[in-house]
């Protein structure tokens, strides 16, 4: 009788999951670019900010985390966050 090792069961078990998980992580990146969420891609670039029509710069240099992570800019005339698809994600507080 032939006895099966733990080596053997989770290359059985990881083979068996890999091909869901990419299925799974398809079906999220398509979703969220149909919804517009952080996980969709956006492949078009904001022109302007929509709070204030200052135009955002060519290069994108991220502020935050979120924004290097996420995609995003920062307008540099009034300091709205704003996500990848071009909308504000946060107004900045003025001090």
């Amino acid at each position: 009788m032939m006895r099966i090792g733990i080596g053997e069961l989770v290359l059985c078990s990881l083979a068996a999951l890999l091909p869901l998980l990419g299925v799974a992580l398809v079906v999220l990146l398509i979703r969220g670019t149909q919804k517009k969420t952080d996980f969709g891609v956006n492949l078009s670039v904001a022109n302007a900010c929509p709070k204030c029509g200052a135009a955002l710069p060519a290069v994108r240099v991220p502020t935050a985390l979120k924004q290097a992570l996420w995609g995003g800019w920062t307008c540099q005339q009034c300091k709205a966050e704003l996500d990848k698809w071009g909308r504000v994600r946060r107004q900045a507080r003025i001090r």
